[in-house]
């Protein structure tokens, strides 16, 4: 709206009217000096989503329009049927259209991992405080659910392989510099994706052995 209004004042001081008087007629503001200093602070923040500004290509006290451009007359509508910008989240009731690569999945579950584990310990300890006896309440659902502990083992082997493997990897990664176009690097794309993969099938195929030991 600001930017509008400064583009009115230059058309109208052209033409021979007062600044003060330009700002005001432009912007709907008073010709007070300390308001319109004030008035030119403000900044309007654009919604996030598919908000398209009310004279946006159109003909309009504020601009001759884009017409001799030859936008379409549609062309509002077909604005709003573009894709938004990369959002994770759902924004203005449309969907997550960003396809999360496996190196950012890869980085997730590191994180995910760690977090659980830290979690879980900290439970263990919140019950031995407590005076509970863990590895007795352990023992008692291995017997009252036998078939669940193969899945249980491999719920809690998954996140200690993962992780541990994961940091071998970073510490791995900080021996590299990014490569180019002579001299390869495992911090390339390619790379990075091809370690993701085998990164998450070497912690599925070593979690589901340990598991079944």
């Amino acid at each position: 709206m600001f930017l509008r209004s400064a583009y009115a004042v230059l058309r109208q001081a052209k033409a021979g009217a007062p600044v003060a008087q330009s700002v005001a007629a432009a912007g709907k503001l008073p010709s007070n000096p300390q308001l319109l200093a004030l008035a030119a602070t403000q900044v309007q923040v654009r919604n996030i989503g598919s908000w398209i500004p009310e004279f946006w290509g159109k003909k309009s006290k504020y601009t001759e329009g884009t017409e001799f451009l030859g936008t379409p007359k549609n062309h509002l509508d077909l604005v709003k049927k573009r894709p938004l910008s990369p959002d994770l989240f759902s924004i203005d009731g449309s969907g997550t259209h960003y396809k999360m690569p496996v190196a950012a999945l890869s980085s997730i579950t590191n994180r995910v991992t760690g977090v659980g584990m830290t979690g879980g310990m900290l439970g263990l300890g919140m019950l031995s405080l407590s005076g509970s006896d863990p590895m007795a309440t352990i023992e008692c659902l291995k017997a009252a659910y036998p078939l669940l502990v193969p899945v249980a083992k491999a719920g809690i082997t998954f996140p200690l392989v993962y992780h541990y493997l994961a940091g071998v990897r970073h510490l791995v990664w900080d021996t590299y510099h990014i490569g180019n176009q002579t001299h390869k690097s495992l911090l390339d794309k390619d790379a990075v994706e091809s370690s993701s993969n085998a990164l998450f099938a070497g912690s599925i195929a070593l979690s589901g052995v340990i598991a079944c030991l």
